[in-house]
């Protein structure tokens, strides 16, 4: 029995024996390979898991904003479809409507023709008409003759006044029938006289005191401010672009006319003042006007005068001369003058009683003679010089400059009568 169990226990234990009787152990936290559990793969798992994370927002994207194009696709659609019908019902309205009025085209034009087919020409018309007037006429003639033929006695010139005309003789066979003569009345007496036939009539245009010319200056003007601008103004043309405003609210139609005024300058206002002279006019058929004109201009701002800009040139010939004499003073100071003295000693013979004195020279060309004659030379230059820019000064006058393309008005003073005559 004991050689039994010795004998199975050698069998069953050899391995335990030869490893110490001690199990090898493989794994110690997991079954896996630790490696699989380390920080890279962790790592690696969750950038995995962080680009799943994006392609899955991505496509989720991408549906959204499939979605939102396939609602407004749908919307657009609709509305499509929307105005798809209306404009159907508007076509087949519109197609109602020209089916109507083709309809009614040629009803209309069915009845002119009928009526044109109904009515005589023009030539059997005025005939017709003709005929029927005179049946007319004979219908009352013969009803007047029916009342007075009643008591002939009571009015016999009524009577036969009203008779019916005779009877047309009958047309013999292979005679022409006779033509109808119409009786015509003729007046004797005094003709009135043809009116003239002269071509050259005259219409009158008559401009009252306060009518308003409206107009641009055509050609600008520097007015003049002297004492003698106002005995010989300078010309200044202006087109006339609005028609004439009269009183009561009143027109005259003087457009595209031409105005001549004379204009000069006030200096205290800084205006120029115009007066119109002479309006000339040509009408479409060939009529000139041309007359003389009374009136006064105004400005933008409505004052009497067009205001302009002023224009002086004395203040620069005014300094030249002030600078002359100021130099011509500072010359002065640089001027030699000779001092007069006396001479006390004699020349000639030994001084006696009987004995005549010869008179004394003084020579004068010296280095301060020659100074002084240069400076009182430039001193007189300098004179000259003042004296001819404070002429010059006197000669010229401010002016006040007027721009052309200016709009003005002119106001009539005295009334005044355009005569229109007409061309041969």
């Amino acid at each position: 029995m004991l050689a039994i169990v010795t004998a199975l226990s050698a069998i069953g234990g050899n391995e335990k024996r030869k490893s110490g009787g001690k199990q090898t152990i493989g794994n110690v936290l997991t079954d896996s390979d630790p490696r699989a559990v380390g920080l890279d793969a962790l790592n690696a798992t969750q950038r995995q898991q962080g680009k799943n994370l994006n392609d899955l927002t991505r496509n989720v994207k991408t549906l959204l904003d499939g979605a939102t194009q396939q609602q407004e696709l749908r919307d657009g659609l609709k509305d499509l479809s929307k105005q798809v019908a209306d404009v159907s019902t508007q076509l087949s309205s519109t197609t109602q409507t020209a089916e109507a009025l083709k309809a009614d085209n040629e009803r209309l034009q069915q009845a002119l023709k009928e009526t044109q087919d109904k009515a005589p020409p023009p030539e059997k018309e005025a005939v017709l008409k003709e005929k029927e007037e005179r049946v007319k006429a004979e219908q009352l003639a013969q009803r007047r003759y029916n009342n007075a033929a009643v008591d002939p006695n009571k009015n016999i010139g009524a009577f036969f006044a009203n008779a019916p005309a005779p009877a047309a003789d009958p047309v013999k066979p292979g005679q022409s029938p006779k033509k109808e003569e119409r009786l015509t009345i003729s007046t004797i007496g005094a003709t009135e006289p043809e009116e003239s036939k002269d071509k050259n009539k005259e219409e009158e245009v008559y401009l009252p005191a306060g009518s308003i010319l409206s107009g641009a200056i055509i050609t600008g003007i520097d007015a003049p401010t002297g004492s003698g601008a106002r005995k010989d103004p300078f010309p200044v043309l202006l087109r006339v672009k609005k028609e004439a405003v009269l009183p009561n609210r009143f027109r005259a139609d003087v457009r595209e006319c031409f105005l001549i005024a004379s204009a000069f300058g006030d200096l205290s206002s800084e205006r120029a003042y115009m007066r119109a002279e002479t309006i000339s006019c040509v009408r479409d058929d060939g009529a000139v006007i041309e007359t003389g004109m009374d009136a006064y201009a105004s400005g933008e701002d409505g004052k009497a005068g067009v205001r302009g800009r002023l224009i002086s040139k004395q203040g620069a010939i005014l300094a030249r001369s002030l600078m002359a004499g100021f130099m011509q003073g500072v010359s002065e100071a640089f001027s030699v003058r000779q001092v007069p003295s006396i001479n006390v000693t004699g020349t000639g013979s030994s001084g006696g009683s009987g004995k005549v004195v010869s008179p004394v020279y003084e020579q004068a060309f010296s280095s301060q003679a020659m100074q002084g004659a240069a400076i009182g030379g430039t001193g007189k230059a300098l004179e000259r010089i003042a004296d001819f820019y404070l002429e010059m000064a006197e000669n010229l006058y401010p002016v006040i400059e007027v721009d052309a393309a200016r709009e003005i008005d002119f106001v009539v003073k005295k009334g005044v009568q355009l005569k229109l005559q007409t061309k041969r």
